[in-house]
């Protein structure tokens, strides 16, 4: 198996203009999100911009302290992109970025990271109502960066990737694994869970549909009808 470069998953998804991440939330499932290939490409590489924007590199630390959402999936991918670590553990201490849709938890921590808050609304582009002093809106921040990434990290394989499992970048090989091919539905339970399963979907040439939790049984038994999706136990 090829190793898993972040880099080059990322490039390889941009060429696609089908859907790649389908997100469906609500108790009926009544709101839905989808990206292309092409446009998730592009929300990892303005989030992986920037990262390197703030400095954070290879030995770099990102928390990533959001619940089961696409975004989530997103900064964990652009902080393997550009070579750091990311951990799920919130008060990680050492942390050079914080994101986060709980920017109250953070501001002010002693250790200093930049705290950017993320905003979880369908396609929102800021932060509704105030943030705390020194905290950052996630959404122009991230939305002000190039669409393409500008500055590719030279990843060794021994470099941490998830700091809370001790995992390397030669880690995520098996960890991640490859999918399929097919278009795939699950509910996560875990942002690790979620990256795993959605980052392996795509690795394969696949592509998936997140259900929200709160989805009852009948909205995602038709959520997968109407998406042509294999639902995963």
């Amino acid at each position: 198996m090829t190793p898993f470069s972040p880099t080059e998953l990322l490039a390889a998804v941009a060429e696609s203009r089908q859907p790649y991440l389908t997100a469906y939330s609500g108790p009926d499932a009544g709101a839905r999100v989808e990206l292309s290939g092409h446009v998730l490409a592009q929300w990892v590489a303005k989030c992986a911009n920037l990262l390197d924007e703030e400095g954070v590199g290879p030995g770099g630390l990102v928390v990533v302290d959001l619940p089961v959402h696409w975004r989530a999936v997103v900064w964990v991918w652009a902080t393997w992109v550009r070579g750091a670590r990311v951990s799920f553990v919130p008060d990680e201490p050492g942390a050079d970025v914080v994101v986060t849709d709980r920017p109250a938890r953070h501001a002010g921590r002693t250790d200093g990271p930049l705290v950017i808050a993320v905003p979880l609304a369908p396609l929102a582009l800021r932060w509704e109502g105030e943030l705390p002093d020194g905290v950052v809106d996630g959404g122009p921040a991230v939305m002000g960066q190039p669409d393409v990434l500008l500055a590719p990290a030279t990843i060794a394989p021994g470099d941490r990737a998830v700091e809370t499992f001790g995992l390397t970048f030669d880690d995520l090989d098996a960890a991640i694994g490859r999918g399929d091919g097919a278009r795939i539905a699950f509910v996560p339970r875990s942002v690790w869970k979620f990256a795993r399963t959605a980052l392996s979907a795509w690795r394969g040439g696949g592509s998936v549909v997140i259900l929200a939790p709160e989805v009852n049984a009948a909205a995602r038994a038709l959520a997968c009808r109407q998406e042509g999706a294999r639902e995963l136990p």
